[in-house]
């Protein structure tokens, strides 16, 4: 335990110092490093960082623990390589139903090797088997719970659960996973399921969103979309994690089993996309005084403070496409604006005087 507590600091004193981590957190996920064509992690993470990645998701198990053929689940010279890059390492692994504790170790080992979080992979094999899911996930949650007790690990470590996008054409068990997690990562891969998915893809996350809610999901949603049959543009995938919020990411980091063309999609994703919400900090009024309350909200907004400054606001969605138009008398100092027949996601305001564009601000709705 001792050679623990001097990496927790190390890594504590380094996320400190990470860049966009308040707001964005956009992600990559490595399936083997071997067929990447990099021959290090060092050489990885100087690609992915300078393309503004934020966090990297290392698959660090199969099943039961096996350091021989996953060694990333041990290597705290790569957790150190990412964050030294300014890129959150976190561990994935895919699940099995059966020998739940012994899977459930591989969290335990990636918490004292230095990742910042966990994410268990599970599909096919536990379509309709809530209770082996119930097992599993219990065991995953018991396993983080004794390294909090212990003081292994810092609060903010987070357990999350990657699965289908369509969870009720699988039948598959959220409600049984829901206690014991934090997340849920919808694979929402519409690249796919085909051209009409990727031009519908802002209501496909939606309507993904609708289904993970009516299976028991009450955790928040982070999807993520696929790049690996090179068929989606960056400027798609920017309106993907417009959609999808922060902790959107992409799979898979390409190699051998893609098209080498997927990085020039990559840097064409808008990386150090802006997801601070607070109301204020995009404002750009005299006094500052104008904010949007409560945000995020799920049926009502309030634009408050702008008094006779703005005769029109519009609210726009994340592709820019002006949803809402108000035309505001003078002497209003407040409006209330229905926003429960919107999508969940970010959206904009804009305020004008005069057709002059005086101030702007975000908000988000939720469901």
């Amino acid at each position: 335990m001792s050679k623990i507590f001097p990496l927790l600091i190390l890594l504590l004193i380094h996320i400190s110092g990470l860049k966009s981590q308040d707001c964005n957190k956009l992600g990559a996920w490595l399936w083997y490093i071997e067929i990447t064509g990099f021959d290090s992690h060092e050489r990885l993470a100087d690609t992915l960082a300078s393309l503004g990645v934020k966090r990297i998701y290392v698959k660090v198990a199969d099943g039961q623990v096996n350091t021989a053929i996953w060694p990333e689940l041990t290597d705290t010279a790569l957790v150190k390589t990412y964050i030294r890059k300014g890129i959150e390492p976190w561990a994935w692994s895919y699940n099995y139903p059966g020998n739940a504790v012994a899977q459930a170790q591989a969290l335990s080992m990636a918490i004292q090797t230095g990742y910042l979080g966990y994410v268990v992979d599970v599909e096919e094999e536990f379509d309709g088997k809530p209770l082996q899911a119930g097992q599993l996930f219990a065991a995953f949650r018991d396993s983080l719970d004794q390294a909090l007790q212990w003081g292994w690990v810092h609060p903010d470590f987070k357990l999350y659960c990657t699965t289908w996008g369509n969870p009720e054409d699988h039948n598959f068990p959220v409600s049984a996973i829901n206690p014991y997690v934090d997340a849920f990562m919808p694979q929402t891969y519409v690249e796919n399921w085909g051209q009409t998915y990727i031009q519908n893809m802002l209501y496909w996350i939606e309507y993904g969103n609708q289904e993970f809610r009516r299976s028991g999901a009450t955790k928040p949603l982070h999807h993520i979309v696929s790049t690996e049959k090179d068929k989606i543009t960056g400027q798609q995938i920017n309106g993907f994690f417009r959609k999808s919020g922060p902790e959107s990411s992409i799979w898979v980091i390409p190699g051998s089993n893609t098209h080498l063309n997927i990085w020039k999609t990559w840097r064409q994703v808008d990386w150090h996309m802006d997801f601070c919400v607070s109301g204020n900090e995009d404002i750009v009024v005299p006094d500052g005084s104008v904010q949007i309350i409560p945000n995020p909200s799920s049926q009502l907004i309030q634009i408050k403070g702008f008094a006779s400054l703005f005769d029109r606001i519009y609210i726009l969605d994340a592709y820019g496409r002006i949803v809402k138009k108000l035309h505001m008398p003078y002497e209003r100092d407040s409006e209330l604006v229905d926003i429960s027949d919107l999508n969940s996601g970010m959206y904009f305001v804009r305020l004008y005087e005069n057709s002059i564009l005086k101030g702007r601000m975000k908000f988000v709705k939720i469901e």
